[in-house]
């Protein structure tokens, strides 16, 4: 029997509430104003509502949360499906099967709740694999990753994968300790036509410090694709000087210039931050980007007297023929960035630039340590912790992992276990770590 209507609209309100966070959750790990701290906030208001969907049984899940598996929002359908596998073997098994027929935002949705979920066993995922579907595979296999439960069988079987998100996916999956097949494996990945496969096979090659993949990552850095953007990142973090230069001079590139402003910031090198302050004032358009790379390396907080005055709307609306209304008005994470003040940021690193010694890689103003990355992965914006997150599993060969895009509760423990094992963290360049052929 359904509850009463009034008991359904308290579900509902639940639901509505749910998605809406689940939202704001989302947005906050890519944000440059939010910590680690402050997700954990909201991240306990979003799981008290999900707790609270799960109370209903099974008449809330077949009159609210099986239906809204449907739905045209990805947190919406998110929150229900985590809902569901919360609530027992019968709201799991609608999940996975809603997972089989759907498409689109219901398998983002479903997807990201898999990741997330922690009271479905791995190997109840695994029959999916078999899926005709490739889009269902692939999302299987992302999910299983993500939570670390993918065994190397799994991942040896579609590891030269003829789809290439399937076998990126793979990549993905590896572990930092390679045995002979994966190693050959992940080689010829790096030989892939596909911009995705050869993007995770330079990530998952770092990690297994194969030297062809740091090559590589020298090789791809002035590419305009989503692979040079990473090659730039992983460059950044552990590269040395000549390195640097050559990031540096890639800033004259326009169409280049927002993702290296980005990669430098990692750098903690003094060239790298006294090319970000020349770019504060040669191009408003990425000022933002060149103080925030600025302030990663130096420790110099954004605010007042180093940062413009925020800048008032315009008082007359835009006549409607002149409104783009094709425009995206969903905010970036840019868009939360400060705008700076160079001058005054000048004149501090005229004063400050003294205790900086070139040949030292910085972080925040400190000198790098395995130490300072690990507190930088406890206090940075979320906004950078993903690529600090990266560095660890390169620095560890891949035996700490943190998942910037897990819950805190799960963070927490990776980051923990990090620190227990600080001893074992590489501070060293990357071409130092890149010990298999």
């Amino acid at each position: 029997m359904a509850p009463p209507r009034l008991m359904m609209d308290v579900y509902e309100e639940h639901l509505s509430e749910a998605g809406f966070l689940w939202e704001r959750w989302e947005r906050g790990l890519a944000s440059p104003a939010v910590d680690l701290t402050v997700t954990a906030a909201r991240e306990e208001r979003l799981l008290a509502h999900l707790d609270a969907l799960t109370v209903g049984g099974s008449e809330v899940a077949g009159a609210l949360l099986i239906p809204t598996l449907d739905s045209k929002a990805p947190t919406e359908v998110a929150a229900a499906a985590f809902a569901l596998l919360a609530s027992g073997e019968e709201g799991a098994r609608k999940v996975l099967e809603r997972l089989e027929a759907g498409k689109g935002p219901a398998l983002a949705g479903i997807q990201r709740a898999l990741e997330l979920d922690d009271s479905l066993a791995p190997a109840a995922l695994l029959p999916l694999l078999g899926s005709p579907r490739v889009d269902v595979q692939t999302l299987v296999l992302g999910a299983l990753v993500f939570r670390r439960a993918v065994s190397p069988t799994v991942v040896e079987k579609f590891l030269s994968h003829g789809d290439p998100r399937l076998q990126s996916a793979a990549l993905l999956g590896l572990e930092g300790r390679l045995d002979e097949t994966h190693r050959k494996g992940l080689q010829a990945a790096l030989d892939s036509p596909h911009t995705g496969v050869r993007h995770a096979a330079l990530t998952a090659g770092l990690i297994a410090g194969l030297r062809g993949a740091w090559e590589r990552c020298r090789k791809w850095a002035g590419e305009s694709s989503a692979v040079g953007a990473q090659a730039r990142v992983l460059l950044a973090l552990g590269g040395g000087e000549q390195d640097i230069t050559g990031l540096v001079k890639l800033l004259e590139n326009a169409v280049l210039r927002p993702s290296t402003l980005w990669a430098l910031g990692f750098s903690g090198h003094v060239s790298a931050a006294e090319a970000c302050l020349a770019w504060m004032d040669k191009d408003r358009g990425t000022a933002a980007l060149a103080a925030e790379a600025f302030s990663a390396i130096t420790g110099l907080r954004l605010e007042a007297p180093y940062v413009a005055p925020a800048r008032v709307a315009a008082e007359e609306p835009i006549p409607l023929e002149e409104e783009d209304l094709d425009a995206d008005l969903v905010p970036t994470p840019e868009d939360a960035l400060a705008t700076p003040a160079p001058a005054a940021v000048a004149a501090w690193w005229k004063e400050a630039r003294t205790r900086f010694d070139p040949g030292t890689r910085y972080l925040r103003g400190l000198p790098f340590s395995a130490q300072a990355l690990l507190e930088a992965l406890r206090q940075e914006p979320m906004r950078r912790r993903g690529v600090l997150a990266l560095e660890l599993a390169i620095r560890s060969r891949g035996q700490l992992r943190l998942e910037a895009r897990a819950f805190t509760r799960r963070q927490a423990s990776e980051l923990a276990r990090a620190f227990a094992s600080l001893a074992s963290l590489s501070p060293r360049r990357f071409d130092g770590l890149m010990t298999q052929g």
